[in-house]
């Protein structure tokens, strides 16, 4: 299949995203991306747009979808580990002709922990206090308090605590 010069800039237009808030967007990445601290990080994908809590943990090099970062939430005391990628959006269907571009809330609730360099998929949620392990490729709902691990995630274990003993 040949694509013209329409395809991928058709599909954008076609999304309704203004360029002001594309460029803006763009303008936030690196320093969203490379900031000493995870506060700063933090501030600067609010910046952008993303639903990210005061208290959440963003590392090094997370990509929070380019996009449609306001459809990205990251919720009170989760962590994000460096060189993740959160997508909201997949334009391959309509890259390639056999669909529309899928835009969908990506989630990453209270407490869940995601390990470095993984990627996560247009509108999954990860579970409360869930562990996602590193290098994932996370596919499908997380389920609170269940380990998964592997491309695609898989549950592993379970994540909940033992209670503490006397």
């Amino acid at each position: 299949m040949t694509m013209d010069a329409k395809g991928p800039a058709e599909g954008i237009h076609r999304a309704g995203r203004p360029l002001r808030v594309r460029l803006r967007s763009a303008l936030l990445l690196l320093p969203a991306w490379y900031l000493p601290s995870s506060s700063l990080r933090v501030a600067f994908h609010r910046l952008r747009g993303a639903k990210v809590s005061k208290s959440a943990e963003v590392g090094y090099s997370v990509i929070i979808d380019n996009l449609y970062p306001e459809k990205v939430v990251i919720a009170d005391s989760a962590t994000v580990s460096a060189r993740t990628t959160i997508l909201a959006h997949d334009e391959s269907f309509a890259y390639t002709g056999r669909g529309a571009q899928v835009i969908a809330e990506t989630r990453i609730e209270q407490g869940a922990f995601v390990g470095v360099h993984c990627v996560i998929l247009p509108g999954v949620t990860i579970g409360s206090r869930a562990i996602v392990g590193a290098g994932s490729v996370v596919t499908r709902d997380v389920p609170p308090d269940t380990v998964v691990a592997g491309v695609p995630a898989r549950p592993v274990t379970s994540a909940r605590r033992a209670p503490p003993t006397a």
